[in-house]
């Protein structure tokens, strides 16, 4: 059955429990929003769980905010799915919050690096800038173990509220995605509807690269022989002229380089979601049988147009940058459009805990072709792509709207309701999370059309 769960603030008053005015007023206007949602049927309430709030010092963890947040949630009757959030929270569209990630972290990193520098376990932009909202691809076995201990504490904490918890989403990336921050806020120029900038600079990340291809080809001299040319093995150090020229699909060089960028991003998925299903499924673990879930995010522009009723592609370096797809798939030109490989990540995690389902959330359902007038969005298409794609290789599948105010439109609901399969549309969605409660409740037309969605929800079940 089609599932609707809504997205809860950020944080609901002071998370330090200062009783304020300002505080108690948050806290009795999010159990009234709990009230209205669960009248109208909402299934369950997602809520970020701030690895940075929670773990103040090493192993030291407080739970207090998450056991109000929770309780508030159980007793309006509707289900919780907690995010794992090991990301920083501010820096992305609509942040109104900042939370580090735990400071010792850093500090720890710092010490494991060759250079000693913490940037090197940092994503570092082709234009010199450092982005700590998360720990880098690269990073990733430096701190594996800090994630495990956060997620087997937070189960251990959470045990006896177990029947509570419908899903546990895991973060991968910046804003909880799988991706990386190629148009976050550190570098300039470079949100939307630009190419986004590499970020494959940090120590860690070069030596990557040259590492990987050392064992693609056996020796230096081989590297060179494969790419025609005495090229250090190293990202482009000109990324324009790189473009320009379409060295990123016409030399084995560039398709060299984002095969690895978006194999190094896939590893750090696996390695985190393989870490939460042995924590959370493993035998005898209280959140046996419960679903996890990870995040990717619909990068719609840059994509192409239509003539004629036929796609004339762009140059889809926004995909590529964010390393969603590589310069080898997009050249495949196949039913999956790129995001074979992405979707694939989902299905083999289907097989590690047989008792527990992983769903690939996808963002951008609500948004139309040529979002924003960009003549080369198409997000309706991508949608499909990625649900075609899901649905082919047997990926459970959830969607979520990227941005809070198109929900005030009604258009944006029947995109919504067609990618659910609701009405007239051929979906492949089996639910949706909707960005923010709040903006259902507070809205006239949003509220109106969550309700007549709720209502084609429930006589289609019948």
């Amino acid at each position: 059955m089609t599932t609707i769960n809504v997205m809860a603030p950020l944080l609901v008053g002071d998370p330090r429990g200062r009783d304020t005015e300002e505080t108690r007023r948050a806290w009795l206007e999010f159990a009234t929003q709990l009230a209205v949602v669960k009248a109208e049927g909402v299934a369950a309430v997602s809520t970020d769980v701030w690895w940075g709030l929670v773990e103040k010092s090493e192993r030291r963890y407080h739970w207090e905010y998450y056991d109000r947040l929770s309780d508030c949630i159980i007793a309006a009757g509707l289900k919780w799915v907690p995010i794992m959030s090991t990301h920083q929270c501010g820096g992305n569209v609509g942040d109104d919050v900042y939370i580090m990630l735990p400071p010792y972290i850093w500090k720890k990193m710092a010490g494991k690096m060759r250079s000693k520098n913490v940037d090197a376990a940092c994503f570092v932009s082709e234009q010199g800038h450092v982005c700590r909202e998360s720990i880098s691809c690269w990073a990733t076995d430096f701190v594996l173990g800090d994630m495990k201990a956060f997620f087997a504490a937070f189960m251990a904490h959470f045990a006896h509220k177990a029947e509570y918890i419908s899903e546990i989403n895991i973060s991968l990336g910046p804003a909880g995605e799988l991706r990386y921050p190629s148009y976050n806020l550190h570098d300039k120029n470079a949100g939307f509807p630009t190419r986004g900038a590499l970020q494959c600079y940090s120590e860690l990340a070069q030596q990557s690269f040259a590492d990987a291809m050392l064992r693609k080809y056996g020796s230096v001299k081989a590297v060179h022989n494969a790419w025609g040319s005495r090229k250090l093995l190293a990202p482009p150090r000109n990324v324009r002229a790189f473009f320009d020229r379409k060295l990123h699909t016409d030399t084995e060089y560039g398709l060299d380089l984002f095969d690895w960028s978006s194999e190094s991003l896939l590893e750090h998925g696996r390695k985190i979601m393989l870490a939460a299903l042995e924590v959370f499924s493993g035998k005898g673990a209280a959140f046996v049988g419960i679903d996890l879930g990870a995040k990717v995010p619909g990068i719609h522009w840059r994509i192409g147009r239509f003539r004629r009723n036929k796609i004339v592609y762009g140059d889809r370096l926004a995909e590529l940058s964010a390393g969603l797809i590589s310069a080898r798939g997009l050249i495949a030109n196949d039913d999956a459009h790129g995001y074979e490989e992405i979707v694939r990540f989902f299905h083999d995690l289907q097989k590690v805990k047989p008792s527990t389902r992983v769903w690939l959330h996808f963002t951008c359902l609500e948004m139309e072709n040529g979002q924003d007038g960009n003549r080369e969005s198409l997000a309706l298409e991508l949608v499909r792509w990625v649900g075609q794609t899901a649905k082919r290789l047997r990926v459970p599948v959830k969607g979520e709207n990227a941005l809070s105010h198109l929900l005030y439109d009604a258009d944006t609901w029947l995109r919504l309701r067609a990618a659910l399969g609701l009405g007239d549309g051929q979906g492949h969605y089996e639910g949706l999370t909707i960005l923010r409660m709040s903006d259902v409740v507070k809205n006239k037309v949003a509220a109106a059309e969550l309700h007549k969605t709720m209502q084609l929800i429930a006589s289609s079940a019948k």
